[in-house]
């Protein structure tokens, strides 16, 4: 066995590894095993074959594991590496507009030829090393791996001891004894980090009048004083569509020190909305989305996807974002804006298909990052897994942000013009955000979160009085509001509670009241 352990360069095999690995163990929730057990052998079976085809080149075993390490180390960096190309070859390409150069005309062509050349010049100097290499590096290599692998299993138990296991309560919310079938198709779209019209004039300087005086004029009711319940999407959306406050849903409460977002991903897509609809004849249509929670849906009726690329599925696309494979670039992985424009589409032409219908679509615009200008111009090309660098840098590029959303706001009015000329019958849309910016900076605490909870909330809903929708209206109340509206449901208004909790621990949840303070502030 030591004898092995020295000899034979497994190290190699878990380099190969490690990452795929890695990926998975640290976004606890948002990977299914069946899409990693396969990328993991995968990965493991090219290293063994790597080695193979260097060790006629490197002379011994020993060095064919230091080449075929070499080779999957490249093959890992490409991703952080081609960051640095990109920004380098795309820099000031306004001002050298007129320069069509065969380098930024071909960037990962480019990058990919360097990096075989790397990679070639590296497996070429093995042979050339004297003294030979020692059986005691191979071994130690092979420890060293070893020891990586046992720190990643450790931390894939700790995932599972954090509740992932958990189940959710029922989430069919009482109704009347009467339940009435069929009704209006339904449509929930939320613009994700939208900011209430008062915000958008307070901090950006940007008047909103204009696209919600479009909205009213289509017969929408809007929210001027709305609050989001929660901070986060993922808890924000799963209390909206579920009827109710996140630590209601899950038997046993939130734990506190828990990251893992299984059981509140699999609710928000699971959800009391969706349930209660299907159970009146409706289909559940939902719209891929950029983000990890709303990017797929395996309970939907419908499934409506953005991209057709080479990888299917968000974990696949991740490995593509941060391997060689995003020299493929739109070919392997989702391009994000291409996405968003498709959606758009997509949404509208819902109007037309079969009813009654229920149909979720989450945009992650105006969110950072900022792909248009407000004319709608593609700024940039950023894939699944890049979208969200620099996360709090982002919210204070204001100008970027009101650019966008000004985009935004001319796709959407389109949208839900269509929606309500071109479908049979009038539908319910509800147009919301699941929070509002996330600007920190110069801002005291109380004011940070007031942005933060300040939300948009609009709603077209054929028939209901003028007045029906509160000024102040929160998200947990929106689907028992249209369901007691049309379908009589009896679903008592809960009251209205703020939560706030740190980025890194969503579940430790403290309420703030009107003044956005919290008892210990």
């Amino acid at each position: 066995m030591r004898d092995a352990l020295k000899r034979w360069p497994w190290y190699a095999a878990v380099l190969a590894a490690y990452p795929l690995l890695y990926i998975a163990v640290t976004n606890p929730g948002q990977v299914e095993a069946a899409d990693v057990v396969p990328v993991v052998a995968a990965g493991i079976l090219a290293a063994v074959l790597l080695v193979a085809l260097v060790r006629p080149f490197a002379g011994t075993w020993a060095a064919a594991g230091l080449g075929a390490a070499w080779v999957i180390l490249l093959f890992y960096l490409y991703g952080p590496a081609n960051e640095w190309w990109l920004d380098w070859v795309r820099s000031g390409l306004e001002q050298q507009a007129a320069e069509r150069t065969w380098y930024r005309a071909y960037p990962q062509l480019v990058h990919s030829t360097a990096w075989a050349l790397i990679a070639l010049g590296g497996i070429a100097r093995l042979n050339r090393v004297a003294p030979p290499i020692p059986p005691a590096l191979t071994g130690g290599l092979n420890v060293v791996a070893a020891v990586l692998l046992a720190f990643l299993g450790v931390q894939a138990l700790a995932n599972l001891g954090q509740g992932g296991d958990r189940e959710a309560g029922q989430p069919t919310p009482a109704t009347s004894q009467v339940v009435k079938t069929g009704g209006p198709d339904i449509y929930f779209i939320v613009l994700d980090g939208y900011a209430r019209a008062d915000v958008l004039a307070k901090y950006y300087g940007f008047d909103n009048g204009p696209f919600l005086g479009g909205l009213r004029q289509h017969g929408f009711q809007v929210s001027e004083a709305s609050r989001s319940n929660f901070y986060w999407t993922f808890l924000s959306i799963g209390s909206s569509l579920n009827l109710d406050y996140i630590q209601e849903l899950v038997d046993g409460g939130l734990d506190p020190g828990s990251r893992d977002r299984t059981e509140l991903y699999r609710i928000l897509r699971d959800n009391r909305a969706a349930q209660f609809l299907r159970a009146r004849g409706y289909r559940y249509v939902h719209l891929q989305s950029t983000w990890g929670g709303t990017a797929s849906n395996p309970y939907a009726d419908e499934f409506l996807p953005c991209h057709a690329g080479l990888f299917g599925n968000e974990y696949l696309r991740a490995v593509a974002d941060a391997s060689w494979l995003r020299a493929l670039e739109s070919k392997a992985s989702l391009d994000i804006a291409s996405c968003h424009l498709q959606n758009f589409e997509t949404l509208a032409a819902q109007a037309k298909a079969p009813g009654p219908k229920f149909v979720f679509a989450h945009f992650v615009p105006p969110h950072h990052p900022y792909l248009f200008d407000r004319d709608g111009t593609v700024l940039r090309r950023a894939t699944i897994s890049d979208q969200f660098e620099f996360q709090k840098r982002l919210w204070e590029d204001r100008e970027a942000y009101a650019g966008q959303l000004a985009y935004v706001n001319r796709r959407i009015g389109e949208v839900v013009g269509r929606l309500i000329d071109d479908s049979a019958a009038k539908p319910v849309i509800i147009l919301v955000s699941d929070h509002g910016p996330n600007l920190r900076g110069s801002l005291d605490l109380p004011e940070q979160r007031e942005v933060r909870l300040s939300n948009l909330t609009a709603m077209y809903l054929p028939g209901a009085p003028a007045g029906f929708l509160p000024p102040d209206a929160s998200p947990v109340n929106h689907m028992r509001r249209v369901f007691n509206l049309y379908f009589d449901a009896g679903l008592p208004l809960l009251p209205d509670r703020y939560y706030v909790s740190d980025y890194l621990a969503p579940f430790d949840l403290e309420e703030v009241g009107l003044d956005n303070e919290t008892p210990g502030d």
